[in-house]
């Protein structure tokens, strides 16, 4: 029997995905145009015809979608109302919510640490609601455990490392990516002792990953520009200014939720960037003017959302023996706080993980 011509074969002869070539077939305008007359000549020559069948099947799974398949619980560690003006709180619980609608369900938000509430008192609660898949937000302020559910009831996920009691699959942003990413980015604009200021609260939502990187990266180049990075309880004015005259600091990379030190790095008379250059390795909030990494929280909404609809729909209940982690990574995002690339820019080599 003669082989049918699909999708992906067309997808390997010309260079795209194959969902692309599915959109080109329709001649659906977000194709670009040589690259719907590319896949419509191979698609010609393969001798591929379409399937109504299957448009059909697929389009009843479409909208199949759209009917009600549940509603999974968003379980909160704090109280929502003293996060309202945390744009990454809001973004990762926004999108979540965005995706499950997209598949049917309905988004609640539960708090576990609801004065008199206990996990059991919960578990009783989601089982009362038929409610069986759990995404876990990250545990704020700081990280720490939290109560337990009945775990062999749920399908669970958590966001993040903070919740530090819970072997649960996770997704994850994609810390020392996003690291390297920055550094990278940096080095291109000529700077060569750049230095990290993290406090140690901060450090350790990443499980230190973040911190660990940096010092991978420091160990890839030479010993001349190695820089101590400044890892504190708390930062201060004094500490921050010694700091940066003892290390030469050329360029300062923050966390995103401090930004009163970049009011005292100007008031300690660096001009920022033509002295010192200073990005964001978390960029949310009020940091549209400042260059570092966006961290994509409404692709990290996405991705917990997806990993709780697929365990429900393997029907995967409890916690697993090994934990998955799945993995966002940033995007660089730049500003006028650090300089334009360097045309050449000099030869150091930059470890990427």
């Amino acid at each position: 029997m003669e082989k049918r011509v699909t999708l992906r074969d067309i997808a390997r002869i010309t260079g795209v995905h194959f969902t692309t070539v599915g959109l080109a077939l329709r001649h659906d305008a977000r194709v670009e145009s040589g690259t719907a007359a590319k896949v419509q000549a191979a698609a010609r020559a393969l001798g591929y015809t379409h399937n109504a069948m299957l448009s059909a099947l697929s389009a009843y799974r479409r909208n199949d979608q759209h009917r009600f398949a549940g509603t999974l619980a968003y379980v909160l560690s704090y109280k929502p109302e003293s996060y309202k003006g945390n744009l990454a709180e809001s973004t990762l619980r926004n999108s979540v919510n965005t995706y499950a609608q997209s598949q049917g369900f309905k988004l609640e938000t539960f708090q576990i640490t609801h004065p008199g509430m206990t996990g059991l008192q919960v578990s009783r609660i989601l089982q009362a609601r038929g409610i069986q898949g759990v995404v876990l937000a990250p545990r704020l302020p700081t990280p720490g455990p939290i109560s337990d559910l009945e775990w062999e009831h749920f399908s669970t996920v958590a966001v993040g490392y903070s919740i530090t009691n819970v072997a649960a699959h996770r997704v994850c942003i994609h810390h020392a990516h996003n690291m390297r990413l920055c550094l990278r980015k940096l080095r291109e604009r000529g700077y060569r002792r750049i230095g990290l200021v993290v406090q140690q609260d901060f450090s350790e939502r990443s499980l230190g990953i973040m911190l660990g990187a940096y010092l991978a990266e420091q160990y890839s180049q030479p010993a001349s520009i190695h820089v101590t990075p400044l890892i504190p309880q708390a930062v201060t004015k004094v500490a921050l200014g010694r700091w940066l005259r003892a290390q030469r600091i050329d360029c300062v990379i923050l966390p995103g939720y401090q930004l009163e030190i970049y009011e005292w790095i100007k008031r300690l008379g660096y001009h920022v960037p033509q002295d010192l250059g200073l990005c964001l390795i978390s960029r949310f909030g009020k940091s549209e003017d400042i260059a570092g990494i966006d961290e994509q929280n409404d692709l990290l909404g996405v991705a917990a959302g997806k990993s709780v609809v697929s365990l429900l729909q393997h029907n995967e209940r409890g916690l697993p023996e090994y934990p998955l982690y799945t993995m966002v990574e940033g995007r660089w995002v730049d500003g006028p706080t650090v300089r334009p690339p360097l045309a050449h820019a000099p030869e150091i080599p930059v470890a990427l993980g």
